[in-house]
Order: structure tokens, then C-alpha cells, then sequence
């Protein structure tokens, strides 16, 4: 995932719920623009829910739940795997190194 001032860059494979503006969809990503104070970006992790809630404050992305500005994010941290190798109707978990 890719951040940069107002816009934020995820893979379309991801499961998420968003507000804001849609500023470039390709196959594979979607890139969203906060525009306001109801402006976020919430992922899912299929076994545990809301595993990452972003929000748009102050002209930047922040993580709600420390209220940190959020640069370039890795979504490996949260179990998620490298889901841009996955196509949107794939429900094969990737592997996992151990």
C-alpha cells in the first residue's frame, strides 16, 4: 500500500470499505484522495475483522487508533500476504513462510 499526501494506493484483491474520492482505478489498484473529515480506508483480515482503520484528519492519512500520520504501509504486517498477487475472485489463502 502506498501513501502520499492526500492520496492513498491499495490492491483491488484487498478487502476493504472506503469514503472518499476515487482518483485512478486500474485492474489491480485503486487510488482513493481524502477529501474531508469523513474520508477513510478500513481493511479486513477475514479472521479477525477491522484489522486496520485509516482516516483522513488534518489534510493527511492517520491510523485511528494512534492518531500517527501514516506513511507507506506494509500489509504483510498485518497477515495479509502479498493479496497483489492475488485476482479479486481468488479465495485461496497465499502461503505462508515459517
Amino acid at each position: 500500500m502506498k501513501i502520499e499526501e492526500k492520496r492513498v494506493t491499495f490492491p483491488k484483491g484487498l478487502s476493504v470499505k472506503y469514503a472518499g474520492k476515487i482518483v485512478e482505478e486500474t485492474d489491480t489498484h485503486l487510488t482513493l484522495e481524502g477529501e474531508d473529515e469523513d474520508s477513510y480506508l478500513k481493511i479486513f483480515n477475514p479472521f479477525r475483522g477491522v484489522a486496520k482503520l485509516l482516516m483522513f484528519e488534518n489534510d493527511q492519512w492517520v491510523d485511528a487508533e494512534t492518531s500517527a500520520a501514516v506513511s507507506n504501509f506494509d500489509l504483510s504486517s498485518l497477515g495479509l500476504g502479498d493479496l497483489s498477487a492475488l485476482s479479486a475472485g481468488d479465495q485461496t489463502d497465499s502461503p505462508e513462510s515459517k
